[in-house]
């Protein structure tokens, strides 16, 4: 016999309820417990007190109507199944719940004792096979940050050519601009996107899920995907810690390695980001203020929890100065490992610009390329290791 489901009935009409209760628990021979509540404040309080296999909802209740209420219970849910119950003439309405996030909606009256039981059980599976899925996700998932301890250090340039390196390594990758205001993404990359981070973070956290990221992506050559930032200064913007933590968890649900190019420490949603990270680099140029610029960054990532077993530092001589640090230097002041040096490509670079893609597409085999796919293959990797000089 099938287990037991517990599920929550949250409708206020006494006919709807009793033919919903008294068709559950008859079926498959009592496999159902199902308990009900008249009103979205009971539901949100029971759900708030027990775990439930599935929730059916009317969306149209004494306190609470339309995707308002849908939302609610939404956001409380759980691991449980969501299902919608509505009317014939509010088909269109369940359609739209649906589409934010639904398991199922059943019409009333056009459904049967044997298909109600059924078709509650399977959307409980298909919830159920969701989580395991975002489990095992996140189990593999990769959240890599990407900080420049200064202006200017080429921080976009590294994130682009590590997401299409390990791209190219035919990992599931996403590159993400976290930034309040002007992505530079849509630069490098020669595209204008039709939706970006701008429309995203403006939902409520609670509303930022998988397939609202989903929506806002650019597919570009094997397979690498691109969130990107704030394109007009219209679209500029604060971003509440909640939401940007939202989006990071998210995008982890859709691929196995996420790469964030995350703003200046002076944001404050950049400390929540940064906790989402599986591991977060430094990037800094090869002269004497980046490296002190670095010394100052580390206590501040230390004093916010992340340790020195998740931290790095990246080298970028891309523009090599004139009067170049030596590397020994730059390690000495460092309490974090240097896990990549970055080349010179300053023709690469421009190149690869005016291409509108990133220079490990454009020449995967020159020099270049071949130290960001090594260095992409490190941060990859289960635990990520110094480079050997």
């Amino acid at each position: 016999m099938p287990d037991q489901l517990a599920v929550l009935l949250i409708e206020d009409r006494p006919d709807i309820s009793v033919l919903v209760q008294q068709t559950l628990t008859r079926a498959e021979s009592g496999s159902m417990r199902v308990e009900r509540v008249d009103t979205s404040e009971k539901g949100l309080a029971r759900l708030e007190a027990a775990a439930f296999d599935a929730i059916l909802l009317d969306l149209n209740l004494p306190d609470s109507g339309g995707l308002l209420t849908f939302n609610r219970v939404r956001e409380r849910r759980g691991p449980a199944a969501l299902i919608v119950l509505a009317s014939p003439q509010n088909e269109e309405l369940a359609l739209g719940a649906l589409q934010e996030g639904a398991d199922e909606y059943l019409i009333e009256g056009e459904f049967d004792e044997a298909a109600l039981a059924r078709r509650v059980r399977y959307a409980v599976e298909r919830s159920r096979c969701r989580a395991r899925e975002t489990t095992l996700a996140r189990g593999r998932a990769k959240i890599l940050g990407f900080i420049g301890v200064k202006g200017g250090t080429g921080t976009t340039t590294v994130v682009l050519n590590i997401a299409a390196a390990l791209a190219r390594q035919g990992r599931s990758t996403i590159a993400m601009e976290l930034k309040p205001d002007l992505g530079l993404f849509s630069y490098q990359l020669k595209h204008a996107p039709a939706a970006n981070l701008s429309s995203l973070a403006s939902l409520p956290s609670g509303r930022i899920d998988a397939a609202e990221v989903g929506k806002r992506l650019c597919t570009f050559p094997h397979g690498l995907r691109v969130l990107f930032g704030p394109q007009k200064p219209d679209e500029f913007r604060d971003i509440d810690p909640p939401a940007a933590a939202a989006v990071i968890r998210a995008a982890s649900q859709l691929a196995e390695c996420t790469l964030i190019d995350l703003p200046s420490l002076a944001f404050p949603m950049c400390q929540a980001a940064i906790r989402q990270c599986t591991f977060v680099s430094m990037v800094l140029e090869r002269d004497a203020m980046s490296a002190h610029a670095a010394k100052l960054f580390l206590p501040l990532l230390h004093s916010w929890g992340i340790s020195e077993q998740i931290t790095g530092a990246i080298v970028n001589t891309r523009a090599l100065a004139y009067t170049p640090t030596p590397m020994p230097e730059i390690a000495a002041q460092l309490s974090c490992p240097i896990i990549g040096v970055i080349p010179p490509a300053v023709e690469l670079c421009a190149k690869a610009s005016a291409a509108g893609m990133p220079i490990v597409f454009l020449d995967p085999e020159c020099t270049f390329s071949s130290t960001l796919t090594e260095l992409a293959l490190r941060l990859g990797a289960d635990t990520v290791k110094p480079m050997v000089r």
